[in-house]
């Protein structure tokens, strides 16, 4: 898919509409393309690639305009199998009652015009190895988009250290290179190949950082512990990016933005099929034992 010179952008994230990340995007790529955003009313993080899709809601549920809504259950009996998604305007586009998966689903089918490009972030934190793509809401906005057909962008920054609380401005250097990134990639068919482009800034006080192509690390960590009768999670990766010290090969995601630089995984859906066959012998035997 080709890119028009200047695309109409679909903006989406899952730290909600007012994070300072979606509005330093919004101004970046509104110098070059049309945008409109559609985005979680509130912070969805880690909500992956989950819908909204056949949610519940009380009969007194008050809505955005502070009317009833309706039980939106999925009636099977009835074959009905839609579900409504609150929504209210805003200044940047429209707050959604949904995921971000949602938000993509809704931009790319329900709007006047069809996005040319989904973009989705500037995440609050980086989302890098292949283990967190199921779980970032940021990047299954992209993958979503990918799905449906339309290319996209997830784009993150790696906040870790930063404790005072972040402004637009803190993004500006990851949504300007996205706005670069969009603007340059018109008329070169990248599109054609690469399903979307998963990019991760470092900490903005790096000055000038280079541009890496990276795959995303396999390295994966979390651990499980019992104390006093509670279980407890802890990510090893998390500890290891807060200490500066990661065990990734230097081709990866991870190893790129730890060094200061800008790391941009090009990816593809679907998943790949492996075809095995120990699988095929597994159920020639099943098959077998079941006549």
């Amino acid at each position: 898919m080709e890119l028009p010179a200047e695309p109409e952008i679909l903006l989406t994230n899952d730290d909600g509409i007012d994070a300072p990340g979606i509005r330093a995007l919004h101004d970046a790529l509104s110098t070059v393309g049309s945008v409109t955003v559609v985005a979680p009313d509130r912070d969805r993080s880690a909500v992956g690639r989950s819908l909204s899709y056949g949610r519940t809601a009380s009969n007194d549920e008050p809505d955005f305009d502070g009317g009833e809504v309706e039980s939106s259950a999925i009636d099977m009996a009835e074959g009905q199998f839609t579900s409504p998604v609150p929504h209210a305007d805003h200044e940047l586009g429209y707050a959604i009652d949904g995921t971000p998966c949602d938000c993509a689903i809704v931009g790319v089918n329900a709007l006047e015009r069809t996005p040319d490009l989904v973009v989705s972030g500037c995440n609050d934190g980086a989302n890098l190895g292949t283990y967190v793509f199921a779980r970032s809401g940021t990047v299954s906005a992209a993958m979503e988009a990918a799905f449906l057909d339309v290319p996209s962008i997830a784009v993150s920054m790696d906040t870790l250290g930063m404790d005072e609380p972040l402004e637009p401005a803190d993004f500006s250097p990851a949504a300007e290179l996205t706005a670069a990134i969009v603007d340059g990639a018109s008329g070169t068919g990248l599109f054609d190949r690469v399903d979307y482009l998963n990019v991760n800034a470092p900490t903005p006080d790096r000055s000038e950082p280079s541009l890496e192509i990276t795959r995303p690390t396999d390295v994966y960590e979390m651990d499980a512990t019992v104390e006093n009768g509670r279980f407890r999670l802890t990510n090893r990766l998390w500890q290891q990016m807060a200490n500066r010290d990661i065990p990734d090969p230097a081709d990866t995601d991870r190893h790129a933005v730890l060094e200061g630089n800008v790391s941009i995984s090009p990816l593809r859906v679907p998943y790949e099929l492996v075809d095995s066959p120990v699988v095929e012998d597994l159920l020639e035997r099943v098959a077998s034992g079941r006549t």
